[in-house]
């Protein structure tokens, strides 16, 4: 599979990797990551995301290179590698827009609820990170691993499986976080920056969850909504409102948590999690056109805040009592 796509790449002088918008740590890094590997291997390459570089990932050499989509796709472009994205919506409105019908379009990725869009695949499902098939990858066509591609794997690798305390983290995850170690990944500065840096403003949207947040289902079900306006009432970015529902998740008991957005668009967004192998929110993610993990997935529906909150809750709630 990693070598029928290296023979694709190497018949091609240009080559653009994107992820999804809202991009976390593994969608960075693996873009990055991947893109400095195929600067290395003498490609002329574009790395592309509609809604930029988080702050927290600012720091990684070569993110500068991530830029905002193009008006238009450039001339000289022969591949589309979009990483870390299980579905073609999650690249964006504009990034479809913008691609739709463009002629190679490589698809690697890590979610069992891959929609296997594209025309070449690379998928392994359940997988620890998208970094991760990415450093296999790497691996296997020889490329040497920079000290920045090993930081871009490495915080794509950390921020998937929860620092290394997801269920995904297996003793192979391990051993490649070690090669990267050895590649010149400085663990305390990278965990500094990635968890040790939060802005105030992040600081006053986790106050507001603690707040808020309701605990139900005798202590098994925590969730937060956050109505339109709220973000603008607290002075708070789109930034800020990254990981929230991982506040929730952790209280002692819960075995599924959620947060519900009013992107103010007419979608509401929501991220669940689960902490019981027995209930998979993929599953409950399914149900509502949405996907991702067993124990991380995430939804866009459209409707009123209230509405799509109980019809999720409705479906956590039966899950839970059965």
């Amino acid at each position: 599979m990693y070598e029928q796509l290296l023979s694709r790449i190497q018949q091609c002088g240009t080559i653009a990797v994107t992820s999804h918008f809202r991009p976390d740590g593994d969608a960075i890094g693996s873009t990055l990551a991947l893109g400095l590997a195929l600067q290395s291997m003498g490609k002329k390459v574009y790395m592309w995301n509609e809604d930029g570089v988080p702050a927290r990932y600012s720091f990684l050499e070569g993110a500068e290179q991530i830029l905002p989509l193009p008006e238009e796709v450039p001339a000289d472009l022969e591949m589309l590698i979009c990483v870390d994205t299980g579905d073609w919506k999650r690249l964006g409105d504009r990034s479809q827009q913008l691609f739709a019908g463009f002629p190679l379009i490589v698809n690697i990725d890590h979610h069992g609820t891959n929609t296997r869009y594209g025309h070449v695949q690379v998928i392994e499902p359940e997988t620890a990170a998208c970094a991760f098939v990415l450093f296999n990858m790497l691996k296997s066509w020889g490329v040497k691993l920079t000290k920045p591609m090993a930081d871009a794997l490495y915080v794509g690798i950390n921020t998937d499986t929860g620092s290394f305390q997801y269920g995904s983290t297996t003793p192979e995850v391990m051993h490649a976080a070690a090669e990267l170690l050895a590649a010149g990944v400085d663990v305390a500065d990278v965990n500094r920056r990635v968890y040790q840096e939060v802005p105030y403003t992040a600081l006053l949207m986790q106050r507001e969850v603690l707040n808020h947040m309701v605990v139900e289902c005798g202590g098994a079900l925590s969730h937060y909504s956050m109505p339109a306006g709220r973000k603008a009432k607290l002075g708070v970015g789109l930034e800020d409102t990254k990981d929230l529902v991982d506040v929730v998740r952790v209280l002692q008991g819960v075995r599924v948590a959620v947060i519900f957005e009013d992107l103010e668009d007419g979608r509401i967004r929501v991220s669940l999690r689960s902490k019981d192998p027995a209930v998979s929110v993929a599953a409950i993610a399914a149900q509502f056109g949405g996907g991702g993990h067993a124990m991380a997935s995430g939804i866009r529906m459209r409707g009123a805040l209230a509405d799509c909150r109980e019809r999720v809750l409705n479906a956590i709630r039966k899950e839970l009592q059965a």
